[in-house]
């Protein structure tokens, strides 16, 4: 039982009449059994806000004890200092929710304890009080950060009611303040969630475009090289062949100096088909007579297609002279029909019009059916060949011969 439950026991006890009659003494034992009763009850706590610890800071015992006791009835758990130095001791190692100061006491600084408040815990609750009070006192108090003002022990009845309001608007502005960070990390993660799809969208939209752009070259790879099977499966002799696939790939890759040389026997290649762009007559026929026995074994052995920026490097490389392909690009491949080279394809022009991605992929899918092609059509003349009449036969005997 605290000070101040045994203070009110006391009170309501020797209320009634020190000499009693025997029924007085039965309603007098009921009527304290019901003091008690309702005694425990006011010592609990609102159920809304939690019992806290508070602090009194004063040197004068009887208003500290009358102080003291008020709270405790309210299920508070109290503790005292007697200096603003000693509170902050009692601070450091406990946890206040409310601190009490007088602001009549010489040897306390009120304006001490609100600075030091402030830095141990900014979220402590200040009460001044005092016993004469007087309107500068509480005004300055208030000014300092102080929550209220009592008069002791004038107001020592409203301090419980007051305590509990300003508890219980403590908690709900915590509560608001818990509620409003818990969104804002809800803001922040549906942020991050928000960026990151947006991030996955933008990959895959990326992805999609790309996969778009190459299914389009794909098949616009593949409408040339119908077009061009279409144009030159139509020609059976070699020069009209080559007529065809050197304008198309004109018309396809653009304006460019090209040399079209064809294996002769095993091991010698000769002009087959050109085209002069941008040079002079008399300077093109002699490059391309002496390139041709230079670059072609070395082209027919490889399977890739060779795109040289650099056409100095090339001319260096293949023992050329460097002026007839100085600022020009260089491209060269072999043409095959099975594993045999047919043909060798040596194109160049200026820098200024380079080859460019799409360009070398049309000559990759042209050199590959301009081979074929090639080699269908040296076969059929060489069934041709076989199975031609001997020249000791008549022409018109063996016409004869046919027509009966």
């Amino acid at each position: 039982m605290t000070n101040q439950q045994r203070l009110l026991r006391k009170q309501y006890y020797n209320s009634f009449p020190h000499k009693r009659e025997p029924v007085l003494k039965e309603v007098w034992k009921a009527l304290m059994d019901q003091f008690d009763k309702a005694l425990k009850k006011i010592t609990k706590p609102s159920p809304e806000i939690e019992s806290t610890n508070i602090l009194i800071v004063d040197t004068v015992t009887t208003t500290v004890d009358a102080i003291r006791a008020t709270l405790e009835v309210h299920g508070h758990t109290v503790s005292c200092a007697k200096s603003v130095e000693e509170y902050e001791k009692l601070a450091c190692n406990d946890s206040y929710g409310i601190v009490f100061v007088t602001t009549e006491s010489n040897h306390i600084s009120t304006d001490e304890l609100f600075e030091s408040v402030s830095l141990l815990k900014p979220d402590t609750i200040v009460f001044g009080y005092s016993t004469t009070p007087n309107h500068t006192n509480a005004m300055q108090c208030i000014r300092n950060g102080g929550q209220d003002f009592f008069c002791v022990p004038a107001d020592l009845d409203y301090m419980g009611a007051r305590i509990e309001s300003l508890l219980l608007d403590q908690k709900k502005a915590q509560a608001l303040k818990d509620r409003a960070v818990h969104a804002l990390r809800l803001c922040d993660k549906m942020n991050e969630a928000r960026h990151r799809v947006e991030e996955e969208i933008d990959s895959l939209n990326n992805e999609l475009a790309n996969a778009h752009c190459d299914t389009q070259n794909k098949m616009q790879q593949v409408a040339i090289g119908a077009e061009f099977q279409t144009l030159v499966s139509q020609e059976l002799e070699v020069e009209s062949m080559l007529r065809t696939a050197l304008g198309y790939m004109l018309t396809r890759v653009g304006a460019m100096n090209a040399a079209v040389y064809l294996r002769e026997g095993t091991m010698d290649w000769g002009i087959g088909a050109y085209i002069n762009y941008d040079r002079q007559p008399e300077q093109f026929q002699p490059l391309i007579d002496t390139m041709g026995p230079i670059v072609c074994p070395a082209i027919s052995t490889e399977e890739q297609i060779k795109h040289i920026v650099n056409g100095e490097s090339f001319a260096d490389a293949a023992g050329l002279d460097p002026i007839d392909f100085s600022g020009n690009e260089v491209v060269t491949f072999g043409c095959f029909s099975n594993d045999r080279c047919m043909a060798v394809i040596v194109l160049f022009r200026d820098e200024s019009r380079a080859f460019n991605t799409e360009a070398i992929t049309t000559l990759e899918t042209l050199r590959t059916i301009f081979g074929q092609q090639l080699g269908t059509i040296l076969k059929i003349h060489r069934r041709a060949e076989s199975h031609w009449p001997s020249e000791s036969i008549d022409d018109d005997d063996w016409s004869i011969d046919q027509a009966a």
